[in-house]
């Protein structure tokens, strides 16, 4: 092992450290007030990105609140691209994010159509008219309007080109939105930090109003699992054909916080959890921008800080570890021990600094889960696991689901899947929704 690797965990545990932050804010604060500057948020949007339509409406409700206490000050960055190695499959991940805004809209009471009726042919005036908008207004209201058109299908066709100002303008925003350290639209940068859609503005309103001079009631709050338990008359109680499957990735540090999450919501539940892991997607062949992969580092980290789940110092497990991992996989369950094994191995690599490609750690990580190392050891040399590996990635693809940590739960009334552990909360309201 050289020595880079060695020390990896205990840099990462450093610039995932509530210390570090900390320090960051306070000399980005100090700098703001000496050079008396407002608070400077760049918003990017996108036309096509429902996340944008939904963040500009809650921004709406969010800017008038803290303008009287806090000097906020709004740019807007409209782009209209994605580096091509932003989403591993863009036509799933564009229609899980037009049903997941549904979700969104019905949760905040914001406005989103029913049924897409979005004109593609339509995009190119749709980004003129948020280019004409001023980038530097208060006046939300605009963008909301075009993006309204957009959306609802109000839009006049146009067979108008962009123009070599407007075109540049566009270079500049998505050079900008890179330069900054992110890859998406949807997403705000204030102070260092990238907050993304409505799922994150709880994190933004934590922080402005600890700087404001008066306490402001949160207005977005990060939903998560309740926990209670199922009343008497729930019509689930005696449905024995529940299941909850999860799809998992043991690189994934948001699989972490999903299992973590998953395992706790079907003990309190009672419901069986099936996991079906899949091979991380460089693993696949695919490429992972820079950007990405330090917003997933940092925002797991607020993410598990807010769970109460240990992260940060992180031995990444990409290649042998993985390799390793699957192998005996099939072991453990087996041996009715997956979920145990795969919460040693998650919390290993994800906070306990283990390096899970060596003898020394892998043992640690089988024998903690209650399973014989000598027979694990002996299994390592296999490859049969990813035939089912691809199975389970094949099987994650035909319920329309893009990537991990994406959980599939049924019984006999209902089938529902969603993408991301923030959505796990919403199996929840189903199960219980005298909890909402």
């Amino acid at each position: 092992m050289s020595v880079k690797t060695a020390v990896m965990p205990y840099l990462a545990q450093c610039l995932s450290s509530n210390e570090l932050l900390n320090s960051k804010r306070y000399l980005f604060e100090l700098k703001r007030k000496l050079l008396r500057q407002p608070h400077n948020l760049k918003v990017f949007i996108k036309i096509d990105d429902p996340y944008s339509y939904i963040l500009l409406q809650a921004l709406a409700r969010f800017v008038p609140r803290y303008s009287a206490s806090t000097s906020l000050k709004l740019s807007f960055h409209p782009i209209c691209s994605y580096a091509k190695n932003a989403f591993p499959e863009p036509i799933l991940w564009q229609q899980n994010a037009f049903s997941d805004c549904q979700y969104l809209a019905k949760l905040y009471g914001l406005n989103f159509p029913d049924t897409d009726l979005s004109n593609r042919s339509h995009k190119i005036k749709a980004i003129k008219s948020l280019l004409a908008c001023d980038s530097s207004t208060a006046d939300l209201q605009q963008f909301i309007t075009v993006f309204e058109q957009f959306w609802q299908g109000k839009s006049s066709s146009s067979n108008a080109l962009l123009s070599h100002l407007e075109n540049d303008t566009l270079a500049r925003n998505s050079a900008l939105l890179k330069t900054l350290g992110h890859y998406q639209a949807g997403t705000i940068y204030y102070g260092n930090e990238w907050y993304w859609g409505v799922d994150r503005l709880a994190y933004l309103e934590q922080r402005i109003s600890a700087i404001s001079e008066q306490a402001i009631a949160p207005l977005f709050t990060k939903t998560r699992l309740k926990l209670a338990p199922l009343a008497k008359t729930s019509k689930l109680n005696d449905n024995n054909q529940r299941q909850l499957t999860l799809y998992f990735s043991i690189r994934s540090p948001y699989s972490y916080l999903g299992l973590e999450q998953a395992v706790e919501l079907t003990k309190t539940y009672q419901i069986p959890l099936v996991i079906k892991p899949v091979l991380p997607m460089v693993m696949r062949g695919l490429t992972v921008p820079k950007a990405k992969k330090m917003y997933i580092f940092h925002d797991t980290t607020r993410e598990a800080r807010r769970l109460n789940i240990d992260y940060g110092k992180v031995a990444d497990p990409l290649g042998k570890g993985v390799e390793r991992c699957y192998a005996i996989f099939e072991y453990a369950k087996k041996q009715g021990k997956a979920t145990e094994y795969l919460l040693s191995y998650s919390r290993a690599v994800n906070s306990q600094g283990v390096h899970s490609q060596t003898d020394a750690g892998l043992k640690c990580i089988v024998e903690r889960s209650g399973l014989d190392w000598q027979h694990a050891q002996s299994l390592l040399g296999q490859s049969n696991w990813r035939q089912w590996a691809q199975q389970n990635l094949d099987e994650m693809l035909a319920l329309g689901l893009w990537g991990v940590p994406s959980f599939h739960y049924q019984d006999k009334h209902l089938q529902l899947s969603v993408w991301g552990q923030d959505r796990l909360a919403r199996i929840e309201q189903y199960l219980n929704p005298q909890n909402d």
